[in-house]
């Protein structure tokens, strides 16, 4: 941590918009140095080599931009050697949960396309105080699901300054008590949880980081700064769970359409990122949420995405995965056909964890629930036995059957409408979409062999 203080206080000024400017003005240079090509016939790419080059070129970016610090509006210059280092000195393995909840988690390359953890879970999106116990049972009730991402708290603050205040202190502690209770109501007492989304004040992330509430399994998370930036609370933060020996990760929403115009830089800047979040913090894990301001970017932005997934698990950079993120909601037929894109592609290159799905792009409260979580586990499941090839086959298929609703998605149904609270049981009308889009899944791909073994 010192290291990092002593880079920072001998940086570079400079504006922080001219930072994000030369990040632009970088990774254009490199997506043409390195020959990083967006191939808009095929979801899924199916380079190897391409996927190396773009782990050079984001070693290159972040080495030639540096990090920025928004507390001294200076540039933290990073040496290459300490880059290099960094990637391999990489966890090869990472407990998680406790007792018989224990996940471990080893470090794999794309070669080896094993189970990845499934971290369900709302993910951020908003849940009432009377619905957080059931809503939380609803994912871990299921075996499949390894760890909890929890929902963020949907409460009125009483106070203008509650983000910073006793009563964020106080939510933060309530959210992890109603989380822990949730898994305990389902004999899973010991399982991974991750922070409550919406702790973003220092104070309350670091009071909740103790025996009492968050305990060895869990796992701490920080949402960094977008775009290769660094601010005071993170560092704090870091060194807080480092000196407990706290297993934490990094989850940045990497933004599409900021400091990037291309799908090539794209996934430069998300493996930048992934390095930032080794060099500078130190993390257990990176995790990715990868968005974009323009629905008509959303196959652009997963191509970035799944490139990028590839460039960090071929040469075995970190333990990272990606959130599923979906403009639909539950117990709709889209829902299903968008989380199993996202789940072949990202076990196709290679993800250690998957995590949500999120349901309306997490802006609707309560319209979360596990149904959705345990199909992400089972279509994760059965990508582990596809070729890349078939699992590009299968996401361009699904990808068009929901294409043309982007702009005005499927809103789906609110937890109280698609199961019964009290049982914590699916309604038969999920139950029937699942299975619906499992079948769906299958006979596409039936499909297509039939087809080839025809000569088609």
């Amino acid at each position: 941590m010192q290291h990092i203080l002593d880079m920072i206080a001998n940086g570079t000024k400079m504006a922080e918009k001219d930072h994000e400017e030369l990040i632009y003005e970088v990774g254009l240079e490199l997506v043409d140095s390195y020959e990083i090509v967006y191939d808009p016939e095929n979801l899924i790419p199916n380079d190897d080599d391409m996927a190396n080059r773009v782990l050079e070129a984001a070693i290159d970016l972040l080495e030639l931009v540096g990090v920025y610090s928004i507390d001294t509006k200076k540039v933290l210059q990073i040496p290459r050697d300490n880059i290099l280092r960094s990637i391999q000195n990489s966890r090869n393995y990472l407990n998680i949960g406790e007792g018989i909840d224990r996940y471990l988690l080893t470090l794999q390359d794309n070669a080896d396309k094993k189970m990845p953890l499934i971290m369900g879970g709302p993910n951020a999106s908003p849940v009432t105080p009377d619905l957080y116990i059931p809503i939380h049972r609803s994912y871990s009730k299921y075996k499949d699901i390894g760890a909890i991402a929890p929902a963020s708290l949907d409460v009125t603050t009483s106070a203008s300054f509650a983000k910073k205040g006793p009563e964020n202190l106080m939510r933060a502690r309530q959210a992890v008590q109603l989380v822990k209770e949730a898994c305990a109501s389902e004999g899973r007492p010991d399982m991974c949880i991750v922070t409550p989304p919406h702790i973003e004040d220092p104070i309350a992330a670091v009071s909740i980081a103790n025996p009492r509430f968050m305990g060895p399994g869990d796992l701490q998370e920080i949402i960094p700064r977008l775009d290769l930036k660094i601010n005071s609370d993170e560092l704090s933060r870091v060194y807080h769970y480092k000196m407990t020996g706290s297993n934490y990760m990094c989850s940045p929403m990497v933004l599409r359409g900021i400091t990037t115009d291309s799908p090539e830089q794209f996934a430069i800047e998300i493996v930048a990122e992934a390095l930032k979040s080794q060099v500078i913090y130190g993390a257990s894990v990176f995790l990715k949420y990868p968005v974009h301001i323009n629905p008509a970017d959303c196959y652009k932005t997963l191509w970035a995405s799944f490139l990028s997934s590839m460039a960090i698990s071929q040469n075995s950079l970190c333990f990272h995965g990606s959130v599923i993120n979906n403009s639909a909601g539950p117990c709709t037929e889209m829902m299903m056909y968008e989380t199993a894109v996202q789940t072949i592609g990202y076990v196709a290159c290679g993800c250690d964890i998957l995590s949500g799905p999120v349901s309306n792009n997490g802006n609707m409260s309560n319209h979360v629930a596990g149904l959705d979580a345990q199909f992400m586990a089972e279509i994760a499941r059965f990508a582990t036995e596809l070729s890349r090839k078939d699992a590009n086959y299968l996401c361009m298929e699904l990808f068009s059957r929901y294409q043309h609703k982007l702009n005005s998605p499927d809103i789906g149904k609110s937890f109280v409408e698609c199961y019964n609270p009290e049982t914590i049981e699916p309604t038969k009308e999920y139950l029937d979409v699942y299975e619906q889009a499992i079948d769906d899944v299958y006979a596409i791909l039936r499909h297509k062999n039939r087809r080839t073994a025809h000569g088609r």
